[in-house]
């Protein structure tokens, strides 16, 4: 059988498209930190186990490529987070920022305008997927904060801090 340079050229380029397109499986970690809010003097367990990270549990996460196209998933109870992405650079957010709300269920006008604007800009991870690897950097760790203490939160809106 005799394959012609078209024929062969036309394989080439189809096979470097079709490898182009292919998805691979992106598993990554989330976690949080949560600081201790209670308002009675905590035992040392309870500073221990507040320096720990937490699996993020059941979370969407959004991914935005870095053409603009945007894709979700959650994460499992354990906090893994997993999705099928084509190679290319990907930035992961929390679903409150990058939909430009305010976490915890606040009103946005609660908050400074340029400060909440800057928190809505960080990610959680950056994630660079080539055709022979899968590279996932840390960016931006996740902390669960106390509601007295919140970043932004304009001084007449700040619930009463835990004495």
């Amino acid at each position: 059988m005799k394959i012609s340079k078209k024929n062969l050229l036309f394989v080439i380029i189809g096979s470097a498209l079709f490898s182009c397109s292919q998805k691979k499986l992106v598993s990554t970690q989330i976690t949080f930190m949560q600081p201790y809010c209670g308002g009675a003097r905590p035992t040392p367990e309870i500073q221990a186990d507040a320096q720990k990270a937490k699996p993020y549990s059941n979370k969407t996460i959004v991914v935005v490529s870095n053409k603009g196209k945007v894709d979700s998933s959650k994460t499992t109870v354990e906090g893994t987070f997993k999705i099928n992405l084509k190679p290319g650079t990907y930035k992961l957010f929390e679903a409150w920022r990058y939909y430009k709300k305010a976490d915890g269920g606040l009103a946005v006008s609660d908050f400074d305008q340029e400060c909440i604007k800057a928190e809505w800009k960080k990610e959680i991870k950056e994630v660079i997927v080539s055709k022979t690897e899968i590279k996932v950097t840390d960016k931006n760790e996740i902390i669960q904060i106390c509601p007295w203490n919140l970043p932004c939160i304009l001084e007449s809106h700040k619930p009463p801090a835990h004495e």
